[in-house]
């Protein structure tokens, strides 16, 4: 999903980390050094992570050598998401909404910025010839499998308390939440795994027995009878969005009448307008929508929100047809996230 943060690019979370090592300034000309190609005997692959930058200046070679290295890994820096496009807004009782799963996600991020504030900035060169800067990063890999075992441990045992919660409630809501905040936890889990990997490690044995922990949050999820029920211009299109996005995470959402009840109940109500654009060529159409949630078990509203979408084409209906698809995605995304910090709040 896209919540409403900056992201910040792996040059900004790496900036300033230069550790202990001796940084070398560039000096101009001399003979290029074997590690501008890739390949260094003095910072070999076997203990180190090795990236290339090149800039107009030092400093944007020495980004871009961070950069290079961030990249091999795949929870390394997006903090959250981007900035929301959309014309979109997710309010709970006047809070903003924070899923578990992104605490989660955050704490994976906070482990990799850990591991990689060890690089370094260990050469520097300049082509005089093409007045071009050079600068190689290295990462030391026993330092930066130390800090991604500390957090895998951490994370395993925090699964391993809400497998035993999950276990021992018989109650539908609270077992959906510990399998809510289980499943979280175990595809943290997975992105360090994939971190050792890039690292040379192998599988860090884990206390919860991941496959059966993965099943079990699974079946708590799927027991739950979530209704979606759309009314107004959009509403195939919004039905079918939302209950797509809640199957994606987990959660059996059906399609509902105005009446049903259910465990949850995911309630939209959908207009459609055409919209005047400054080229006469172009058709807009503007798609909006207000979805309600609310526990089946008091027929309360825990969380409610707006969403609006705007698509052109040369075709009025081909308009009218995108915006509506934009709704539905952005809806699906909204109540996903809204479900979670239901689920984290109980």
């Amino acid at each position: 999903m896209k919540p409403i943060l900056v992201i910040f690019a792996a040059v900004t979370l790496l900036a300033g980390c230069g550790g202990g090592a001796a940084v070398r300034k560039s000096s101009a000309g001399g003979q290029r050094p074997a590690w501008v190609e890739g390949e260094s005997a003095k910072w070999p692959r076997a203990q180190y992570v090795t990236g290339v930058g090149s800039g107009d200046d030092e400093e944007s070679a020495a980004d871009r050598a961070r950069g290079e290295i961030s990249r091999v890994f795949s929870s390394a820096v997006n903090v959250d998401t981007s900035i929301d496009e959309t014309e979109a807004s997710v309010d709970t009782d006047g809070r903003k909404t924070i899923t578990f799963s992104q605490q989660v996600a955050q704490n994976v991020r906070t482990a990799s910025k850990k591991m990689l504030e060890g690089v370094e900035i260990v050469e520097r060169w300049k082509d005089g010839a093409a007045s071009r800067f050079y600068a190689l990063a290295v990462l030391n890999k026993a330092k930066a499998m130390a800090a991604v075992s500390e957090k895998t441990q951490a994370l395993d045992a925090d699964a391993s308390q809400w497998k035993a919660r999950l276990d021992a409630s018989t109650d539908k809501f609270e077992r959906a939440k510990a399998g809510a905040k289980l499943s979280a936890l175990l595809k943290g889990r997975l992105d360090l795994e994939n971190d050792r990997r890039v690292l040379g490690g192998g599988n860090l044995a884990s206390t919860v027995d991941v496959a059966s922990a993965k099943a079990a949050a699974a079946r708590a999820l799927e027991a739950l009878d979530v209704v979606v029920i759309a009314v107004g211009d959009h509403a195939e299109e919004l039905e079918t969005g939302i209950v797509t996005g809640l199957v994606a995470s987990g959660l059996m959402g059906k399609r509902g009448s105005p009446g049903d009840k259910g465990d949850l109940l995911v309630e939209s109500r959908s207009g459609a307008q055409t919209v005047e654009g400054n080229e006469k060529a172009w058709k807009w159409s503007r798609a909006t929508a207000t979805v309600t949630l609310k526990d089946g078990r008091e027929d309360k509203a825990f969380s409610r929100f707006d969403v609006s979408e705007r698509a052109a084409s040369g075709d009025a209906g081909e308009a009218r047809r995108r915006a509506a698809s934009a709704l539905a995605k952005s809806a699906a995304e909204k109540t996903t996230a809204a479900i979670a910090e239901f689920f984290q709040n109980q």
